[in-house]
């Protein structure tokens, strides 16, 4: 087991280091062509955008890497995150309209829908659960695609929030076993190219674990994705009537 660990430790740094090599290399190149004067001066503005670009690439990728961080501290202490009731429909309903700039850029129509699911869980980390999520809803659909963001009870009568998608789907089985695994990409180049930084899924599969929830995926090539997150939790003492 320590052994596992390590050799994890080990691979999670060095694809820490790859990732970040990268968008370093690319800033200190357009930055030195800059500062020698041999960029051109209606270059210039193009060089800066590119350096904000790989800098914010940067910095989300930091952000990711300090919640893991976070997650994995919390997990081997076996400290558990503050649990109080929560509306998953209050969570997905906010994250919705807070993603919909983002998925308008990408030309992407994100919608919520669903009904008041009560359980007991940490807000801050449902309301990253959810936009994580969204986010990678969003980065592997297609222009004029769709997001559907519901919330719910299952016949067993369990709460659950899922987010749907019809873009490219997932067509390896073994790709489907391991999406959320850290920095693991089934199309790197896709999302490379949507400022992805591979850490997405991973941070949801840590805070499913908090929640003593369960994670489910379907996913057809061609057609979407759809990955629902069901909870055993459900707040039965603070059931909200309307």
């Amino acid at each position: 087991m320590r052994e596992s660990n390590e050799k994890m430790r080990q691979e999670f740094t060095a694809n820490v280091s790859h990732e970040l090599k990268t968008p370093l290399t690319s800033i200190s190149g357009y930055a030195e062509m800059i500062e020698t004067g041999l960029a051109r001066p209606e270059d210039v503005a193009s060089f800066g955008q590119k350096i904000h670009s790989e800098a914010s690439r940067m910095l989300r990728l930091v952000n990711d890497i300090i919640q893991l961080s976070h997650l994995d501290a919390s997990g081997s202490t076996h400290d558990t995150p503050v649990m109080e009731p929560v509306d998953l429909s209050v969570i997905a309903r906010e994250c919705a309209e807070r993603l919909k700039v983002n998925a308008r850029r990408a030309y992407v129509t994100l919608n919520f829908r669903g009904e008041s699911a009560q359980v007991k869980g940490s807000p801050s980390l449902l309301e990253e659960l959810c936009q994580n999520l969204c986010d990678n809803a969003i980065r592997y659909n297609r222009p004029g695609g769709r997001v559907l963001l519901e919330t719910g009870r299952t016949r067993e009568g369990h709460p659950y929030l899922s987010v749907q998608d019809n873009g490219i789907g997932i067509p390896d089985p073994k790709d489907r076993a391991r999406i959320f695994e850290r920095f693991y990409r089934v199309d790197k180049s896709r999302s490379k190219a949507t400022g992805g930084t591979g850490l997405g899924l991973a941070i949801v599969k840590h805070i499913v674990a908090q929640h003593e929830a369960e994670l489910k995926l379907e996913s057809e090539p061609g057609q979407g994705t759809r990955i629902t997150i069901v909870f055993e939790n459900a707040d039965k003492s603070d059931t909200i009537d309307h």
